[in-house]
């Protein structure tokens, strides 16, 4: 009689431990993103990179990150999750040494890419890890935790960096997250169950090509579109072969018996509409933490610092919204969360669309916060919704496809909304009766870029009301 209970203690507290590294490795992927991208007028001082460069600090992570992460699953079960995990967050902390230590632009740009190889590998694993290790009806309250301190790197995040850019050195935005990878590396190798991989197949070589050659052509055709030309030969040839290449992935994987990416978990009904709105308002996410900066330290003059202290208010809403979402969760309001949230988005995005240079600091507040709830009370009902539909033996594929398609589209999305901002920043300023080149930091340029932010704000909202209408097929959950 005492041996199942020790056995289940040992477990309880195994996986409470798990639960610790995988909320660790939550915080240190938000960190990764937050606290780079208040620093992007930053870096474009301290560089002497224009707005079209600076981007590769984002995207430079970003793109590898999209690349991987369709190849997530199938590492993991070749190599065991464990060994592949563990692996993935080491490199995430020499690689974010790396950062710290770069002399040049280029060289940041360079570490940004590898620790976005190893983020690729991390954002989905910890996921699928969640459905794989966990009891099912432990599932949704560690989801719920782990997605909070998602939200606790987005509120310290920006404060963070700020405070760093304006008393101290930009090389500490890298070096503070170090002894975090430490933590769960220690933890993690405590916790996670230890198994051998599926290594008896043979390495299918030529699809890992095929999926990142192919995820990576689209993204660098949508970034260099508008240095290339948008109707050069060079944008379309880039674009297409990659689509090709990734449609050549897709035929191949649905003709063998050990896929790269199992696209079979699309025909779990939940699964695919969750992944659809993620989908549509991951076309949202990407632009907002630039857009934001632009607007206050650009367009109002504010400093890191101040920018950060202002975006800790919102930022905080997300940690309350969380909790919300977990206790209302529990109690079967799934799709109450998820359009309820995305309609708070909409709404506090609409009153970000006729920004100034001097409007009333409580109401842009009131807006960013909505922003920042509604996107917390929804990810992790939206999340559960898809994933708690596959079999855990599926986890690692479903999470892979989940994080890729979403990742894919932010990152196409940002970019073609990067270049939309910068143009109509020249147009507004030329239209203002300005003449030759914009000059950063005049009253003129200041005004152009607000507009310019406001109409990219106009085109997210239409992104969020297609999101909106997405959640309208959800099937209302009964209450448990």
């Amino acid at each position: 009689m005492g041996e199942p209970a020790e056995l289940d203690k040992a477990s309880a507290s195994r996986n409470r431990k798990f639960l610790v590294a995988v909320m660790l490795t939550n915080l240190i992927t938000m960190l990764n993103t937050s606290t780079v991208n208040i620093s992007l007028p930053s870096y474009m001082s301290i560089f002497h990179v224009d707005i079209n460069t600076v981007q590769w600090v984002v995207v430079g992570y970003m793109l590898p990150l999209g690349m991987m992460m369709p190849l997530a699953g199938y590492l993991c079960e070749r190599y065991s999750y464990r060994k592949v995990f563990l692996s993935a967050i080491a490199v995430m902390g020499l690689s974010s040494l790396g950062c710290a230590c770069s002399t040049s632009f280029y060289m940041l740009v360079a570490f940004r890419f590898l620790k976005g190889i190893a983020g690729g590998v991390v954002v989905p694993s910890t996921v699928a890890m969640l459905y794989r290790y966990i009891p099912k009806k432990q599932q949704e309250p560690y989801l719920g935790t782990a997605m909070m301190f998602q939200s606790v790197g987005v509120t310290i995040g920006p404060t963070l960096a700020g405070i760093m850019l304006t008393f101290s050195s930009w090389h500490f935005l890298f070096l503070f997250n170090i002894p975090f990878v430490l933590l769960v590396l220690w933890i993690g190798y405590k916790s996670i169950p230890a198994e051998e991989g599926k290594n008896t197949d043979k390495f299918d070589f030529f699809g890992i090509l095929q999926v990142s050659i192919g995820t990576g052509m689209i993204m660098i055709a949508f970034t260099e579109g508008d240095a290339w030309g948008w109707r050069s030969a060079l944008f379309w040839g880039c674009l297409l072969t990659g689509l090709a290449l990734e449609l050549i992935f897709v035929y191949r994987q649905f003709h063998t018996s050990h896929p790269l990416l199992n696209f079979g978990v699309l025909k779990f009904k939940p699964f695919a509409l969750a992944m659809l709105v993620q989908c549509t308002l991951a076309m949202t996410l990407g632009i907002n933490a630039m857009l934001s900066q632009f607007y206050f330290q650009t367009g109002r003059g504010w400093s890191p610092a101040e920018t950060g202290m202002f975006l800790l208010i919102p930022a905080l809403s997300m940690l309350v919204a969380n909790t919300i979402a977990i206790r209302l969760h529990a109690k079967g309001f799934v799709r109450t969360l998820i359009t309820g949230g995305v309609l708070i988005v909409l709404v506090g995005n609409l009153g970000l669309c006729n920004l100034k240079i001097d409007s009333n600091a409580v109401f842009v507040l009131i807006c960013f916060t909505m922003r920042y709830a509604g996107l917390s009370l929804l990810q992790m009902p939206l999340t559960n919704y898809g994933l708690s539909a596959v079999p855990p033996e599926l986890s690692g594929h479903a999470s892979s496809l989940y994080n890729w398609g979403k990742q894919v589209v932010q990152v196409v999305s940002t970019n073609i909304l990067t270049v939309v901002l910068s143009l109509n920043l020249n147009r507004y300023y030329l239209a203002a009766g300005n003449t030759g080149i914009p000059q950063e930091g005049t009253m003129e340029y200041r005004l152009a870029a607000i507009q310019a932010v406001n109409t990219d704000y106009l085109y997210l909202a239409v992104f969020l009301v297609i999101s909106l209408f997405c959640t309208l097929l959800i099937k209302p959950q009964k209450k448990r």
